[in-house]
């Protein structure tokens, strides 16, 4: 393997890895603590937005749908593109929600989502510009 093929292809599967890693707290496959503690940010984060936190299960499981929607998409060479763009909106929609209303510390992570959801933005942000013209193929550019 080229270090070409090393540069575009391990973004890619970076942002898949933690993207794919986040499903264990949102579906709760990691167990009831994973859930519970995914289910207390989405609490905190839609009582944040909507005053109350009945939503939780919606954000919670839609976002978990959107994030492995996209990890699949960013490791499909034909799709990558749009994965990486999917994956862009899902991250800076994760960390304006830890700006504005959830904290960059939850619980006792040190920061750790927070710093996964860069390290996602910058992997997908690199695809993305890797695949500009098949995202620009998807608008009919």
């Amino acid at each position: 393997m080229t270090l070409k093929n090393v540069v575009k292809y391990l973004p890619r599967i970076i942002a898949s890895i933690i993207l794919l890693e986040t499903l264990l707290f949102k579906f709760g496959i990691g167990g009831e603590a994973f859930l519970n503690e995914s289910r207390s940010l989405f609490i905190n984060l839609t009582q944040a937005i909507f005053g109350h936190g009945e939503y939780e299960s919606i954000f919670r499981i839609g976002t978990g749908i959107l994030e492995l929607l996209a990890s699949i998409l960013i490791l499909w060479p034909k799709h990558a593109g749009l994965g990486a763009l999917l994956g862009v909106g899902l991250m800076m929609g994760a960390i304006l929600s830890h700006i504005f209303f959830i904290g960059i510390i939850v619980g006792n992570d040190g920061g750790q989502l927070m710093v996964m959801a860069l390290i996602v933005l910058m992997c997908c942000t690199k695809v993305l510009f890797d695949e500009k013209s098949q995202v620009l193929s998807y608008f009919g550019k």
